[in-house]
């Protein structure tokens, strides 16, 4: 954090995004995601966002006057929400909706379930397919990550399946009800959640990339593909039967799976160099 004066007034501001009060957060995250596409640095969107960073209020913000020479050494310092994106996990660990608090994942996937990172993906597939993009999709990638607190968390917490997931076991059919109900959740939350999957997931795509068959067209478009490797390790039985792996934490059952492919294509390798 670093002080900026302007006049007698003096405004502590941000100089990363960890920085940032939620609220700030919020209405912020989006700079990154408009400037790829050439739409967001406008004089009126920089000042908009300039504002924001400040905290000053709109009528604050309407009466301040400043030279050309100011405005460039502003521009300056808040550069940095146009050429940098966020790390970790966003400054907002729940939110509420509806008299019900929804609390987001762990970072990194950390205490997420095969099952879970299986059904967000297939909802941002979904939403995201330039074809035919699904709008409810962001719903249902909101309803599978963000989950109230398990009622008997407490009691969870001291038994030895404790993971560090105080959300309540993911369920395909709550999922779709709080989907619905989450459908006039304000854009900001939305987006910051919207965000923080496609950090994770990017990250998590480029450690386990090569089980998803590398540059080869994947077999189903639509996101079934999760779903069907969850079915495969199922069938070799070494995290029991489906129910069981899909409650398997995502880290452990990809890694296992990367593992047997690594172990397999040195196989290969070697066969290859016999014959």
């Amino acid at each position: 954090m670093k002080t900026i004066e302007f006049g007698t007034k003096k405004y502590q501001v941000a100089e990363t995004w960890s920085e940032l009060t939620p609220e700030q957060y919020r209405q912020l995250i989006m700079c990154p995601r408009i400037q790829a596409n050439g739409s967001y640095e406008t004089l009126d969107n920089e000042a908009a966002a300039c504002r924001v960073w400040l905290g000053m209020s709109p009528n604050v913000w309407a009466k301040l006057q400043l030279a050309h020479w100011q405005w460039g050494l502003l521009r300056q310092q808040f550069a940095w929400l146009f050429k940098t994106t966020p790390t970790g996990k966003p400054p907002i660990d729940t939110f509420a909706h509806k008299g019900i608090n929804y609390h987001l994942p762990a970072d990194q996937y950390a205490d997420t379930t095969a099952l879970e990172l299986s059904a967000a993906n297939m909802a941002y597939l979904a939403f995201a397919n330039p074809e035919d993009p699904d709008p409810d999709g962001i719903d249902q990638l909101v309803a599978t990550l963000c989950r109230p607190r398990r009622d008997d968390w407490r009691r969870f917490q001291r038994s030895k399946e404790w993971n560090g997931d105080v959300r309540e076991a993911f369920s395909e059919q709550r999922m779709i009800e709080r989907a619905k109900a989450l459908a006039d959740l304000d854009l900001s939350t939305k987006l910051v959640i919207l965000d923080y999957f496609e950090r994770m997931n990017n990250e998590f795509l480029a450690e386990y990339g090569e089980l998803f068959g590398g540059s080869r067209e994947p077999r189903y478009g639509d996101g079934r593909g999760w779903v069907m490797l969850l079915k495969n390790v199922a069938k070799e039985g070494h995290f029991g039967d489906f129910d069981k792996v899909c409650q398997t934490p995502a880290h452990l059952l990809f890694a296992s799976m990367l593992d047997d492919l690594l172990d397999n294509q040195e196989a290969q390798d070697q066969n290859q160099q016999l014959l």
